[in-house]
């Protein structure tokens, strides 16, 4: 999940080379949404590598958006009043 990758990159030291294929597709996804500065290879360059530059300031807004939006769990309160009808 690009969203993952963002927060590992976050947390890495950059600038950094990305060779795996999968992660550049990440990168591409990540660039468009304008969450990092990337220098990506040609689609069809036989030479995948990609130069992470650094995770912008969207980035690092939606990394901590979606820290504080945690999940709420559902509680299903049993009731055991019963309704009238009269």
């Amino acid at each position: 999940m690009p969203m993952e990758y963002l927060r590992k990159l976050e947390r890495d030291a950059l600038p950094l080379i990305e060779s795996d294929v999968g992660n550049i597709d990440k990168l591409r996804i990540l660039r468009a949404a304008g969450m990092v500065e990337v220098q990506l290879p040609a689609v069809d360059s036989p030479l995948q590598k990609a130069q992470v530059l650094y995770v912008t300031g969207l980035g690092c807004a939606t990394l901590r958006a979606s820290a504080l939006r945690k999940p709420t769990p559902r509680h299903l309160a049993a009731c055991d009043l019963e309704s009238s009808f009269d």
